[in-house]
């Protein structure tokens, strides 16, 4: 295969690069510019792999790398934008990707530095990034990051990449060893989590997945494995196995939906998980959901299913009261950093609060919807007590007849690396 020219990037690097230009200056979420990038670079598979691990690393990891490449940068603000970003992606691989050798992570950047016209720059990124090589092992390590911190804030926003006011929200509701918990899982991938289809070919599967010694914990379909894990799977198996989050079906189960009252209104469905999960359990279901995009991928893979575009903060266009509304609410997603790490440099305690008032008025709305005895459940993604625990605590205090059933989130210590809340509230007749 030939070398990148001048200018030129390796596949890997380019798709990388383009994924985080989109979701830097388009304003798109990690994922889809991933799938975007993907799609237009075409890399092999070694090298898709390779792409997912940079954007999704990077974005993980990008407060050490900013802390790292500031002790060699006199003025890191002058630094081009687009420049900044290819810097620190090269820096990444040279302070947490062991199997790339520090000459390519240099070659390529410098390389691509000249092919943007920046041929003086091209000389700062060789001399930043042979000094960021030189920290080796110091990059893993605290005491690297104390380095003039003026107070633990500083530090742990450094060490734990994570920007200040998530670390005083989760200090201040949680207290420093539980923060510190939380902090720790979000620089790391989570754990992968399968779900088998049923049938036999499922339960086949089921009989294969539960004798490896890497597996985690298993619920019914539900698997979850250490990330990273690479299952030995053919063509045929692959089709049977979908990958979705386990912590998230352990906040569905938690909440005992094999008793709720039917039907059981889905209404922030989204592309449809827990509603098939319900239908699997033998529910009766309805489905709803604001984006048209989510109802169409629902409409495609759950064909059966009655569902409609609907706001949730609204009255429903409902004929018949339903037993039960299952409410996974908007929210910051504080609790999924770790497969979704690219919200932490996006949210802001101003949406944290913006978010509050929406999931209030959906909690509202929908209780006003569900029959006298059903039920009303709560699930969200995020560690943040405005949008959980104290969410539900001023809906009951304002909504006479109202009663808490259940409250839930993920243990601190789950080896998952992603934390939920659920709870489930009655509606007294």
């Amino acid at each position: 295969m030939a070398r990148p020219g001048p200018g030129e990037l390796p596949p890997a690097r380019e798709t990388a690069l383009r994924a985080l230009s989109r979701w830097l200056w388009r304003g798109q979420d990690l994922q889809a510019a991933l799938d975007a990038a993907l799609h237009e670079v075409r890399p092999g598979l070694l090298d898709a792999g390779l792409a997912t691990e940079l954007a999704y690393g990077y974005l993980r990891l990008k407060g050490r790398v900013d802390f790292a490449l500031s002790r060699f940068l006199a003025r890191p603000g002058e630094v081009p934008e687009k420049l900044a970003l290819g810097l620190g992606l090269a820096a990444y691989e040279l302070l947490f990707l062991d199997k790339v050798p520090a000459y390519a992570s240099v070659s390529w950047a410098v390389e691509w530095a000249k092919g943007q016209g920046q041929g003086r720059l091209s000389g700062l990124f060789n001399a930043v990034l042979r000094r960021v090589a030189e920290v080796g092992e110091g990059a893993r390590s605290p005491e690297f990051f104390r380095q003039d911190a003026a107070d633990e804030v500083e530090f742990l926003c450094r060490w734990h990449s994570c920007p200040e006011w998530i670390v005083r929200l989760w200090r201040t509701a949680y207290g420093p060893e539980r923060a510190e918990a939380y902090l720790a899982a979000q620089t790391r991938a989570p754990a992968l989590g399968l779900v088998l289809a049923p049938g036999r070919q499922g339960r086949d599967l089921a009989h294969m997945l539960e004798r490896d010694p890497d597996l985690l914990v298993r619920d019914g379909r539900g698997f979850a494995f250490p990330a990273g894990t690479e299952l030995d799977l053919d063509a045929e198996a692959s089709r049977h196995v979908t990958r979705q989050s386990f912590a998230a079906r352990e906040a569905l189960k938690v909440l005992a939906p094999g008793s709720w009252p039917e039907p059981v209104w889905d209404a922030c469905a989204g592309r449809g998980n827990k509603t098939r999960h319900l239908q699997e359990m033998g529910k009766r279901v309805i489905a709803s959901d604001i984006h048209h995009g989510r109802l169409k991928a629902l409409r495609r893979a759950l064909p059966e299913v009655p569902c409609f575009r609907a706001r949730a903060d609204l009255p429903a266009p409902l004929k018949d009261a339903p037993g039960t509304v299952l409410l996974d609410l908007p929210c910051t997603g504080l609790g999924v950093l770790a497969r979704r790490p690219d919200i932490k440099w996006k949210r802001s305690m101003k949406d944290a609060r913006a978010l509050a008032r929406t999931q209030a008025a959906i909690l509202d709305a929908s209780y006003e919807t569900v029959a006298p005895g059903g039920l009303v459940a709560v699930i969200t993604c995020t560690l943040n007590p405005d949008e959980n625990e104290l969410l539900v605590e001023g809906f009951l205090k304002r909504t006479p007849g109202s009663k808490l059933v259940r409250q839930w989130t993920t243990p601190q210590d789950s080896q998952l690396g992603e934390f939920f809340f659920s709870a489930l509230i009655e509606k007294r007749k």
